[in-house]
C-alpha cells in the first residue's frame, strides 16, 4: 500500500511531465508540492530506492513504469470522484476538487469501478480531461 504523500508526489510528477514533456526539477516539484526542496530530495531518494521514479541530481525526476501506473490510477480516481461530486451532488467544482483530493487516497479500486459504472462511465472529468489515461 502506497501512502497518500507518495501518491501526491507521483501524481504531481506525472502531471508536470505530461504538460512540460520533460523531467521535473526538485525545486519545481518543491514549489508545486508547497514543501522545502530538501524534503523533495529526501522523497526523491526514497521513491528512487522503491523503484517508482528515476532521479538524477541536476537533471530532474521522471517516473518509472510502476510510479506512472500509481500516478495514473490515483488521477483516474480523482477524476471519477470529482465528476460524481459535481454532476450528481451538484457541488462547486473547487470544493469537489478539494474533496476528491482527500477521497482518492482512501477509496478502493473496487469501489471506484462501481462508482464509475454508476455514473455511466463518462469519458471526461469536469475539467475536460480524459478520465481513462493512456
Amino acid at each position: 500500500m502506497v501512502s497518500q504523500n507518495i501518491e501526491d508526489y507521483l501524481e504531481t510528477i506525472f502531471l508536470f511531465i505530461k504538460e512540460k514533456k520533460r523531467p521535473v526539477k526538485t525545486t519545481e516539484l518543491a514549489r508545486l508540492m508547497n514543501v522545502q526542496p530538501a524534503a523533495v530530495t529526501s522523497m526523491a531518494k526514497k521513491l528512487s530506492h522503491d523503484g517508482l521514479i528515476h532521479y538524477e541530481p541536476y537533471v530532474g525526476i521522471y517516473l518509472d513504469e510502476d510510479g506512472e501506473e500509481i500516478a495514473k490510477n490515483t488521477l483516474r480516481k480523482h477524476r471519477i470522484i470529482e465528476y460524481f461530486l459535481t454532476e450528481f451532488l451538484n457541488l462547486d467544482l473547487d470544493f469537489a476538487k478539494d474533496e476528491a483530493c482527500k477521497i482518492e487516497h482512501v477509496v478502493s479500486d473496487k469501489t471506484i469501478e462501481k462508482l464509475y459504472e454508476f455514473i455511466d462511465k463518462p469519458e471526461k472529468c469536469p475539467h475536460g480531461e480524459n478520465i481513462n489515461l493512456k
